[in-house]
């Protein structure tokens, strides 16, 4: 996976998650487009933990958003900079 996949994947998530908030906030509970919002809410939640477990899984770290190269991982560490280009992880 590239930047190009990151970058679009924070541009989606806003707009659903913004959507699921509408959705629950503005239809009383347990109606239909209440319930639309908490599987929005809820599918989001699935697919960042998938996310986490693919990148532990595979024990190269992960690309960075702006150059694209893999950065390292490892336990116990915070980097908060990118290796390769010097830019700040997000």
């Amino acid at each position: 996976m590239n930047k190009h996949y990151r970058l679009w994947k924070n541009i989606l998530c806003i707009p659903l998650v913004l959507l699921a908030l509408l959705l629950m906030k503005t239809a009383p509970e347990l109606s239909p487009k209440w319930v639309t919002g908490l599987v929005i809410a809820l599918l989001l939640g699935v697919a960042y933990v998938t996310e986490e477990i693919f990148w532990m899984t595979q024990h190269q770290g992960r690309p960075c958003r702006h150059c694209g190269k893999m950065v390292p991982m490892k336990s116990f560490t915070v980097v908060a900079t990118c290796p390769h280009c010097g830019q700040p992880l997000e």
